[in-house]
């Protein structure tokens, strides 16, 4: 196991990709799911909050990464018109399930049922883009993705107690980038 200070550079290296999706979203050369992005950013910032509560370390902010880049995106799909993926229903769809997520931690008041149902939501809210790689590769960025995918990977090299507050965001948040790296990789099946 590398120290937990070396957490940082897992976030590092995640926020690279994070950063390389905002470079190809502001030349229009990705085009971001409003819906996704924002609550990517929305549900990692509840988490992050939850894992300090619980004096969760350097990894906590890996988590607060993986929320505020998606910011930047969102933001950043505003000011270029080619930056645009058109909203469906299943996108809301998704976003209510995200929100019933976030309504059952209130209930609980249980900081890892906060994390538990941070999961789920996120889950939900990725549901359109991870689709989006597998139909429309070329409008995602899987370099981005590959990069936040190594990022998350390297920060539970750092966890030295497997509590469910110390990796089960990272877990998911590695998992679910290497779908969307393989999904969007596959440019030659392109349209």
């Amino acid at each position: 196991m590398l120290p937990e200070n070396f957490a940082i550079i897992g976030a590092i290296i995640a926020s690279l990709g994070g950063f390389y999706y905002l470079y190809e979203t502001v030349t229009g050369k990705s085009q971001p799911n409003r819906v996704t992005w924002s609550l990517w950013a929305l549900f990692p910032m509840i988490t992050f909050f939850a894992q300090r509560s619980q004096d969760v370390g350097a990894v906590s902010w890996v988590t607060f990464v993986s929320g505020f880049t998606p910011i930047l995106v969102v933001t950043a799909s505003f000011f270029n018109k080619k930056a645009y993926w058109k909203t469906k229903p299943l996108d809301y769809v998704c976003m209510l399930a995200g929100f019933i997520g976030l309504g059952l931690w209130a209930i609980t008041k249980d900081a890892n049922l906060a994390i538990a149902f941070s999961i789920l939501a996120d889950l939900f809210a990725a549901a359109p883009t991870v689709i989006k790689c597998f139909k429309h590769p070329k409008s995602e960025s899987w370099i981005a993705y590959g990069l936040s995918t190594i990022g998350f990977s390297f920060s539970l090299l750092t966890i030295h107690t497997w509590t469910f507050q110390n990796y089960a965001f990272v877990v998911y948040l590695a998992s679910i980038n290497a779908i969307m790296t393989i999904f969007s990789a596959r440019q030659e099946t392109k349209p």
